[in-house]
């Protein structure tokens, strides 16, 4: 993989509209950029931490009311990454290490209110675990598995660390220095073709077609479904429009007009009606649906990545076990 792909290729996820949800974010060390797009960590919000998220709204939409009884809810979407997932309950002290594979459908991540449970997360670019576990990545779609059984060096013992780890800077840390050790073990080879493949995607916004890539690249339609499955996990077509879907997610994110036959034309689809099936697809609702979401983001969970706002919170997290 190559560090420059990301750059061409962000994906967006819905998170942060639940106000009592602290979602936070943290870029890896310079060698780890070209596998893995970022770390992140979510949990239950202190009232404080809620409501001064909430204040920097830029919209002032969202209530800053403390319901205790309510259930959150916040959208996961399709956007071809995989991620390793360390969940912990403190009450309960379960812990639970897992990895979820790529997946093409949404779903919804509901967090019942009073509920502890903290989740700190790696989330790999398209095409970087693969660099890590080696192993045919399609084994692994649409899947939660544990992370034990899979994963080629011995996790549990970063586990107990990440766990015991007083801080989200300090959980970045530790993971952060157990891939590039590991990073530097691995034998699997870097693949140029995979790299041009992603490129010609990303490049197209998703709008390139499989025969088209296969041509460009002199390789059979077979062997680029072969790569997608060992490298990204679905098929070449799915992860293109994937990639198409995300697209069309930036543009609603930028306030761009929502207009159905608008942006079918910008992102290449054949008519409206194409565009809105997709798009239902991959985000369970029509696009008018998403930009509401989007207006109900505060600039908190979407622009800001600034180390002292995560030291912060990470800092009131310690404070409070």
């Amino acid at each position: 993989m190559d560090p420059l792909l990301h750059s061409l290729f962000r994906p967006l996820q819905v998170n942060g509209s639940d106000p009592y949800t602290y979602y936070i974010e943290q870029k890896p060390s310079a060698a780890l950029r070209a596998y893995v797009a970022c770390y992140w960590e979510s949990g239950p919000a202190t009232r404080e931490v809620s409501e001064r998220n909430m204040a920097v709204s830029d919209r002032g939409e969202a209530s800053l009311g403390w319901l205790e009884e309510e259930e959150a809810v916040d959208r996961v979407l399709p956007d071809g990454c995989t991620d390793i997932l360390l969940e912990y309950d403190p009450v309960s002290k379960r812990q639970e290490l897992s990895y979820c594979g790529t997946f093409t459908n949404p779903f919804v991540s509901t967090r019942q209110a009073g509920s502890e449970t903290r989740i700190f997360a790696v989330r790999f670019f398209p095409g970087g675990a693969h660099y890590f576990h080696g192993m045919p990545t399609h084994l692994f779609t649409g899947g939660n598995y544990r992370l034990e059984d899979i994963w080629p060096e011995s996790i549990a013992v970063i586990g107990e660390r990440i766990f015991e780890a007083q801080d989200f800077n300090e959980r970045v840390r530790i993971m952060d220095e157990y891939l590039n050790q590991l990073l530097l073990r691995q034998r699997t080879n870097d693949c140029d073709l995979m790299k041009n493949l992603l490129h010609r995607i990303f490049v197209s916004g998703g709008s390139v077609g499989v025969k088209e890539l296969a041509e460009r690249e002199a390789i059979s339609e077979r062997q680029l479904n072969r790569k997608f499955g060992q490298w990204i996990g679905i098929s070449p077509k799915k992860f293109s429009e994937v990639v198409r879907f995300q697209s069309v997610l930036h543009s609603i994110q930028n306030g761009d007009s929502v207009d159905s036959m608008e942006l079918a034309l910008k992102h290449n689809f054949f008519d409206q009606a194409h565009l809105i099936r997709d798009f239902r697809r991959f985000y369970g609702a029509s696009p008018l649906t998403a930009a509401k979401d989007f207006r109900k983001l505060s600039d908190f969970y979407n622009t800001r990545s600034e180390p002292s706002a995560i030291l912060k919170i990470g800092r009131r997290m310690a404070k409070e076990r």
